[in-house]
Parts: C-alpha cells; sequence; structure tokens
C-alpha cells in the first residue's frame, strides 16, 4: 500500500512538473528605447542586420526615423524624416539586388513616408539611391507596397503607382480612392488593392482600370490570393467580414463574421490567419474555403511566422504581450500561450526573427532583442526536456524508496523522499524566482505634471480642466468638469460645452482627432498631466483631477 502511495505522488508530480512553451525559451538580449515614437511596423531582418521605423504625433524637433542596428543592438544609422505627416505606418521592405528589363539594382531598403515620398536607400548607410513622389490628401503613404519583378507597386492615398527598382522611374500612376494603410497585391494578371469605402479595385499591369467591386465598409490591408479568389478582411463601424471574392465572377461569399477593427492577415500555402478585436481565425482554402479555428484575443496589427509552426500576433491592450499559437498545417490551433516582456503594453508590430534571435516592438518605442540556445528547428517541439529529466530522476528515486521502506518496514525511506523532494524544490526555487520577477510589473517612472495656471478659477481646482491650443497663444481653457473616465469623454465634454467642431477619424490604432473647429493643422497630439499621450484617446484613461491639453500640429 505504501509502495502504491510513494509511486502515486511520484507519478502526479511527473504529470505536474511545467513544460516551457516556445516563448519561454527566450531571454532578453539587449533592449533600445526609441524616443518619442512608437513601432507600429515589424522590424525588419536583412543582411544580418536590423532595420525599424518610429511613428507617431510629431511636434517640435521630433519627426520620424528609420534605424539600422546590428544583431547586437549597435545602431549603424537612422534616418530622419522632417518634413513627413503623421502616421509612417508603411512596412519597411527589404529588396535583395537583381536586374531586369528596366536596369540593374543593389540591395535596397524601400521606405514609403507619410507625406507621399517613396524613398529608397542603401542597407548598409542609409544613404539615398533614388526617391519619388505621391499624392497627399490628408497624409501620403500608410500602407504596404508589392515587388513585382523588376517593380516595386506603391499604395498612395489616393490609388497606386508602380516605379523601376533600379532609378525609381515612374511607370504609371493611377487614381482610385482615398485609402489607409490599404496594401496593394501583385498577381499575374494586375494588381489589387482596397480604399476606405470598401472598393476592392484591380489594376492592370499597364496602369488602367479593371473591374472593380464594392464590399462596403474599408479595406484596409493587401489582399490574400488563393486558388479560388481572394481573401479580404472588411472592417465595419461595430463588426468585421472576412469575405471571399471570386475574381472571375466578382462573386462575394461571407465565410465568418467577427469583432471590429481588423488585423493585417498573413498567408502561407493554403492557410490564412486573420485577426480582430475579439479573436484570432484560422481560414483554410483547398477546393473551398473554410474557417479550421479561432482563439480569443484583442489583436489589430500585423502577424508573424516563427521558423517553425507557430505564429505571432502583438495583443493590442494595455497588459499587451505576444499571443504564441502552434497551428498545424490543417489551421487547427494546437496551443497557445502569452510571451511577455518588461515593457508590455498596447502593439501592433509583429516580431521579426533572426537565426536564433527574436526582435520585438511596441507602441511605447521599445525595441527588444531575445536570444534562444535552441537553434530555430527545435523550437517547432516548444518542450524543455530538463524538466521530464527531472521528473523522471523523481519517479526513479522515489520508486527505490519505497521499495526500500517497503522491505525494512520503516519510516525512514519516506524521509528520504520528503528530504530529495526538498531538495530539489529548493534547487528549482532561483528558476522561479526569476520568472516571477520577469512578471512583476516594473516601478512606474516619475512623469512631468503640467503646471497649474493662476489665471483659472479656483473653482476648478480638484476637477478636470482641458485646454485647446490653436497656436500663436491663441488658447481656450475650459474646466470644472467631473467623473470623466477617459480622453475621449472629457474632449468630447468640452467640445460641446465650447460649442466646436470636430473631425475624428477611425483609424487601425484608434480614434484619431484630426481637427477642432476646423483647424487641422499636421493633425492633433494631447498631453495628459504634461504626458504625450501615446494610445487613441478611447483608450486613454484619466484621474478625477487632471488636465487635458490639446496642441494643434
Amino acid at each position: 500500500m505504501r509502495f502504491a502511495s510513494t509511486f502515486l505522488i511520484a507519478t502526479t508530480l511527473l504529470l505536474l512538473l511545467p513544460f516551457n512553451t516556445a516563448g519561454e525559451e527566450w531571454s532578453m538580449e539587449w533592449q533600445v528605447d526609441l524616443g518619442e515614437g512608437y513601432i507600429t511596423t515589424s522590424p525588419v531582418m536583412f543582411n544580418e542586420h536590423l532595420f525599424v521605423r518610429t511613428s507617431g504625433f510629431w511636434t517640435a524637433e521630433e519627426r520620424p526615423q528609420v534605424f539600422s542596428f546590428t544583431s547586437e543592438g549597435i545602431e549603424r544609422w537612422n534616418r530622419t524624416s522632417i518634413t513627413t505627416i503623421q502616421h509612417d505606418l508603411s512596412p519597411l521592405q527589404a529588396v535583395p539586388s537583381g536586374q531586369g528589363e528596366c536596369g540593374n539594382w543593389p540591395d535596397l531598403l524601400l521606405i514609403g513616408w507619410a507625406d507621399g515620398v517613396i524613398e529608397a536607400v542603401h542597407p548598409s548607410n542609409g544613404s539615398r539611391v533614388w526617391s519619388a513622389t505621391s499624392p497627399v490628401n490628408g497624409w501620403g503613404i500608410t500602407g504596404a507596397m508589392a515587388l513585382d519583378e523588376d517593380h516595386v507597386i506603391v499604395p498612395t492615398r489616393n490609388g497606386m503607382q508602380r516605379h523601376c527598382l533600379s532609378n525609381g522611374a515612374l511607370d504609371f500612376s493611377t487614381n482610385l480612392s482615398l485609402g489607409w494603410r490599404n496594401g496593394v497585391l501583385a498577381t499575374s494578371e494586375g494588381y489589387w488593392q482596397g480604399d476606405e469605402q470598401g472598393r476592392l479595385w484591380m489594376v492592370t499591369r499597364n496602369g488602367s482600370l479593371g473591374p472593380s467591386v464594392d464590399l462596403g465598409g474599408s479595406i484596409r490591408h493587401a489582399p490574400l490570393t488563393v486558388d479560388t479568389g481572394l481573401l479580404v478582411h472588411v472592417q465595419y463601424p461595430l463588426e468585421s467580414k472576412i469575405m471571399l471574392l471570386e475574381t472571375s465572377t466578382l462573386a462575394t461569399t461571407t465565410l465568418l463574421t467577427s469583432g471590429p477593427s481588423p488585423a493585417i492577415p498573413i498567408q502561407r500555402g493554403n492557410l490564412s490567419i486573420f485577426g480582430d478585436s475579439t479573436s484570432i481565425t484560422s481560414v483554410l482554402c483547398e477546393a473551398t474555403c473554410v474557417i479550421k479555428d479561432q482563439v480569443e484575443s484583442t489583436m489589430n496589427g500585423e502577424f508573424s511566422w516563427a521558423p517553425s509552426s507557430q505564429i505571432y500576433a502583438p495583443i493590442n491592450t494595455p497588459e499587451g504581450g505576444w499571443l504564441v499559437i502552434e497551428v498545424d498545417t490543417q489551421g487547427r490551433f494546437l496551443s497557445n500561450s502569452t510571451f511577455s516582456t518588461v515593457h508590455d503594453g498596447y502593439g501592433t508590430a509583429a516580431p521579426a526573427f533572426g537565426t536564433s534571435s527574436l526582435f520585438l516592438g511596441n507602441d511605447a518605442g521599445w525595441l527588444m532583442a531575445h536570444t534562444s540556445s535552441l537553434p530555430p528547428a527545435d523550437m517547432v517541439a516548444g518542450y524543455d526536456w530538463t524538466a521530464f529529466l527531472g521528473a523522471m530522476l523523481i519517479v526513479i528515486f522515489s520508486t527505490l524508496l519505497a521499495i526500500i521502506a517497503r522491505s525494512n518496514g520503516s519510516e525512514w525511506g519516506l524521509r528520504l523522499f520528503a528530504i530529495m523532494v526538498l531538495s530539489l524544490s529548493l534547487l528549482l526555487l532561483p528558476d522561479v524566482a526569476q520568472q516571477w520577477s520577469e512578471k512583476l510589473p516594473g516601478v512606474n517612472e516619475p512623469t512631468a505634471q503640467e503646471s497649474w495656471d493662476s489665471s483659472w478659477p479656483e473653482a476648478w481646482l480638484g476637477t478636470q480642466v482641458v485646454v485647446f491650443d490653436f497656436g500663436d497663444e491663441n488658447n481656450l481653457t475650459l474646466g470644472g468638469f467631473l467623473g470623466h473616465e477617459s480622453v475621449e469623454s472629457l474632449t468630447q465634454a468640452a467640445l460641446e460645452e465650447a460649442n466646436l467642431s470636430a473631425e475624428i477619424e477611425q483609424t487601425d490604432l484608434g480614434p484619431y482627432l484630426a481637427s477642432i473647429d476646423g483647424q487641422s493643422g499636421g493633425g492633433w497630439e494631447y498631453f495628459v498631466d504634461g504626458e504625450r499621450g501615446v494610445v487613441a484617446i478611447d483608450s486613454a484613461s484619466i484621474e478625477a483631477t487632471t488636465i487635458l491639453h490639446w496642441r494643434v500640429v
């Protein structure tokens, strides 16, 4: 009986020992704070070097930048745009050297700016190879470019352009309709691109308009091509739809109605992964396209494939982190876990992978590098054999001790077993403590507090105050507000009291205040108690006593 009990205890310990996921195999190697900007697009690993861009609301001397780092975190160069507007969200595009009918080109890094400029730079030093311009209407380029042999297709603010990779020469510029983060898909027949009105356009290879179809809502990603047509995740005010378009007939089928604010989908073979504010969904397209699996998450950015069967998805919540999902070839989600860092928070940028490195960026502007002692191929299993071997030792020794205890008819065998378990626990304690320390939130750094203006009424003390700064010392200040919990709510109340009109743009990052009382400039940015806002106004919480400062850029 004693033998059976001891064996049962040991076996239970074996089953309860944790098996690490792939996310837990990474360890922090280095980190860099890129300043006021936030990282909204995936870093790019090219020729053993890392490239990353920042976006944000720019004031004074602050501007978006593109950085180049070594894999050890040493900055090689950075390139700043002094003329860009806001929201530099177009993903960086690395291009290996090559040649074609329009000429030869070296290794290139293509950059699309929000002021409509397209730049091709040398990845080695950031110097310009060529540049071109595109239309601006509020902003310029925000979507993903597409490579097509010796050309690059650029989604502009109001259409698309095709440029030669060797010198940037313009082949054609086709007007469509206004777009936002709407990438372009290159196919053998032509190019497909969506717009903010939900129309999916096809442009032929000579730049003329082909067929189009109205899907309603907004299309904010490059369509995905499948054997049966195109997959598109269409955004609507309160929901989204994953839709299949048969390109031969322009017939559409809704595969799934899901949550709002779709992510930028990713594809591998006939498997496609979609995300939105409620879930992540897999779609398998063979003879037909079918929904295969779902997992709850808030995913509004980019996905990336690890060098294995896993996908990484940034979780766009205050707690943040990255969801790591192991998926099989049939689209089934086999497991999922959250990979956390010391700088977790809002995020939409997918990670980049090196030979044994993981590079992450988030909305707070932190660029982080993690390394793994395991080769990428071993990541598929996501299995830590140390725990298993330790468990086996417990089983073997406990079984031997139980046999000895039974044969001798004494208690000392069980006592030795207890001592052994205690010793193993003490040996494991440092690892447990380290895991705990990594999970603990960091202490908030002190933030600058906006000063109380002595000219304001004393009745406003202890309330919420709003300042609208129109520039040239032209300020409008309102106070005495109570009970508002978000920047959006307090701003709306102040606008109504002042009888001011406002234009609010709905973007992938959330609501964006574009103009107040007809004044837009380069957009508006907000400060809460002197601290610049880094999240959308509907996600920014405020205290019962606060000073909210709006400033035209």
